[in-house]
């Protein structure tokens, strides 16, 4: 089984048209938006199940097959595919996997999509929501051509592949999805009734926890605020995709909205986004409120310190 459509084949639609009168191979001309290739009926049969049924037909202009909507790079690349004569991720690429996927479904070329699939999930840990939507490394664009045209659901033999680009989704999501850390109560009503350093340390790492994934929520809803907002997310990414991705949205908003957010101990005021376990100036008022209790022994009032007897009574009580 062969075909002389490969990779390497020329992109003049003349020229390329004119190699099918010199191989025997040959005998069939794909007629493309913007070119004409050479191909063998009986490949093309065994391939696809569609065109098995259109090429038992009678073709309008004999020998000729009318594709009007396929471009033909994609074409040749897919009749290289389907030649065996290269390793198929050597012919599949960033720049016609959507192309080549589009087709195989079109055409229902089973070689074809598997060879696509495997091509996204060898790109799945380079993912990322960074790469422009026109791009298949762009893991909204990635998991829509995974599920417009292999999803496990209808092809359960590609699942392998499939389901490591959907796992790249679910991760990018994630970070909206996942439960805010708690204020600890104990951590700061330590921190209130003055249980030094220990509440100090242990309220602001409560703190630090809650303000990072403040921070990363919010840079990851910056990044989806700017790629949904574009008509390329409505037309390019599969209704799927966008479920999943309001789904993540609204599961953010249900933990910023749930939980109240963390409080001064002094001045039982919201913090805001800050790591700090006072206000500044509650901070102050509230080491002065600890280290001025008065003199231990005499009661008399002192400046904040961490002495408990004033000089007369600390002299008092050293004098032998």
């Amino acid at each position: 089984m062969s075909s002389c459509g490969g990779a390497n084949a020329q992109m003049d639609g003349d020229s390329v048209g004119a190699v099918a009168s010199h191989s025997p191979d040959c005998d069939l001309l794909l007629v493309c938006r913007d070119g004409r290739l050479p191909a063998n009926k009986c490949v093309l049969r065994r391939a696809s199940s569609v065109l098995r049924q259109t090429l038992s037909l009678q073709l309008p202009t004999p020998g000729e097959l009318q594709l009007p909507a396929d471009s033909a790079g994609a074409w040749r690349v897919l009749l290289g595919l389907l030649s065996l004569e290269t390793y198929p991720l050597q012919l599949v690429k960033q720049d016609n996997v959507c192309e080549l996927m589009v087709l195989a479904d079109k055409y229902d070329i089973p070689v074809v999509r598997g060879a696509c699939a495997h091509f996204l999930h060898l790109q799945a840990p380079n993912l990322s929501l960074s790469a422009p939507l026109s791009s298949p490394l762009n893991v909204f664009t990635a998991a829509s051509l995974v599920s417009k045209y292999c999803s496990p659901s209808t092809q359960p033999s590609l699942e392998g592949f499939c389901s490591s680009v959907l796992q790249q989704l679910d991760a990018r999501l994630e970070p909206l999805r996942r439960q805010p850390p708690e204020a600890g109560s104990a951590a700061v009503a330590a921190v209130a009734a003055g249980q030094g350093g220990e509440g100090y340390a242990a309220a602001a790492q409560e703190m630090t926890a809650i303000l990072k994934w403040q921070m990363e929520a919010a840079h990851l809803v910056g990044q989806l605020e700017d790629v949904v907002a574009g008509e390329e997310y409505l037309a390019q990414v599969a209704p799927e995709v966008q479920s999943k991705v309001s789904s993540a949205l609204l599961a953010a908003l249900r933990h910023l909205t749930g939980r109240p957010p963390p409080l001064c101990p002094h001045c039982s005021l919201p913090l805001g986004a800050t790591a700090a376990a006072f206000h500044p100036d509650c901070a102050t008022a509230h080491f002065t409120e600890l280290h001025t209790k008065g003199c231990r022994l005499c009661g008399v009032a002192m400046k904040p310190a961490h002495a408990r007897f004033c000089n007369t009574c600390a002299y008092r009580k050293n004098k032998p």
